[in-house]
């Protein structure tokens, strides 16, 4: 975080420690943040699961 140049590159976890300041953390904005990052990967997860599902079973039968 420290040798970041510019806001593009940095990470999520890195962008929502900038909700963070000395005295004080805005947990509402840190929280919106953090559930719409998570949401596109919780939603491929529920419609991917099946097919994940599938995949882990498929390979651990011995043939």
């Amino acid at each position: 975080m420290t040798l970041m140049n510019s806001d593009s590159n940095k990470t999520v976890p890195t962008a929502l420690n900038g909700f963070i300041s000395s005295f004080n953390i805005d947990w509402g904005s840190m929280s919106a943040a953090a559930v719409l990052t998570i949401l596109p990967t919780m939603l491929l997860f529920a419609f991917a699961s099946r097919h994940i599902v599938q995949g882990l079973t498929s390979g651990a039968v011995k043939g």
